[in-house]
């Protein structure tokens, strides 16, 4: 299939393994829409999102200066996964390696975003962060936008998904949907459980969840081209949306988690 794939940031460990393993499976990756960071407007998001400490922790980390608090969990899976592959670890050089045109936009609802996405005539789009997608960038793949959401859909909608879902006593788990305008209300092609071991923190979680969902969508792409998904419709009043979780309740998650708390299976 001839795909796009969207980055967060000029180092998303995540765009690049998706990247690298779409080409890998046949896949033709024609391309890579990158959402600059260096934007006062988006930086300041990410400061009310994070704060400086986890935002700090978060750059420290991705830049590959070790861990930070413990963030250093959340991206150690992808980075080994691309060191096994032997893919590059920026965008930019994941782009040029499957001969995919990349393109650097201040935000997923810049007009040369669409621009870019429209002469590219993808078969399906894969979404790898960058932003609120736009109705003028949702209809242009032929069989639309995948995501690989960090929760369990509908119950867990929003940000901070695994984390959520742990806090309210269920296992966190990858739900790959289709992008529709709401926050992740789009139909449901499946699940795919996260592992939680006894030590882990919860970037350790993030991280394990970051690398389900690569795989998760590898697949998807690959079931889509040979007409094996059921897409279902989500109930939009079931569940609910979240937002950031706060630093003391993280705190809290984490204390329970020592505490040998285990979550149940989603429903």
């Amino acid at each position: 299939m001839r795909v796009a794939v969207t980055a967060g940031h000029r180092r998303s460990l995540h765009a690049v393994a998706l990247v690298g393993g779409l080409a890998a499976r046949g896949h033709d990756v024609a391309l890579v829409l990158e959402v600059s960071v260096l934007d006062v407007p988006r930086v300041r998001a990410y400061l009310r999102q994070w704060g400086v400490r986890r935002l700090a922790g978060k750059v420290a980390s991705r830049a590959g200066r070790g861990s930070f608090g413990g963030v250093g969990g959340e991206v150690r899976p992808l980075r080994d996964r691309l060191a096994a592959e032997g893919l590059p670890d920026s965008v930019v050089a994941g782009a040029e390696a499957v001969g995919a045109t990349h393109v650097r936009v201040r935000s997923l609802d810049d007009p040369a975003a669409v621009d870019a996405l429209a002469a590219a005539g993808v078969d399906v789009a894969v979404y790898a962060g960058g932003g609120i997608l736009r109705p003028a960038l949702l209809d242009l793949p032929t069989h639309g936008w995948l995501n690989a959401h960090g929760g369990p859909l509908p119950a867990f909608r929003g940000m901070n998904a695994s984390e959520w879902a742990m806090f309210h006593g269920v296992a966190p788990a990858v739900t790959v949907h289709l992008v529709d305008p709401g926050v992740d209300t789009g139909p449901v092609l499946f699940e795919r459980p996260v592992e939680v071991r006894a030590d882990d923190s919860i970037y350790d979680v993030r991280g394990r969840a970051a690398l389900v969902g690569v795989d998760a969508l590898l697949d998807a792409v690959d079931d889509l081209e040979h007409g094996r998904l059921r897409p279902t419709p989500q109930d939009r009043a079931a569940g609910r949306q979240y937002f950031v979780m706060a630093e003391p309740l993280l705190e809290v998650l984490d204390r329970w988690r020592a505490q040998g708390r285990t979550p149940r299976p989603p429903a």
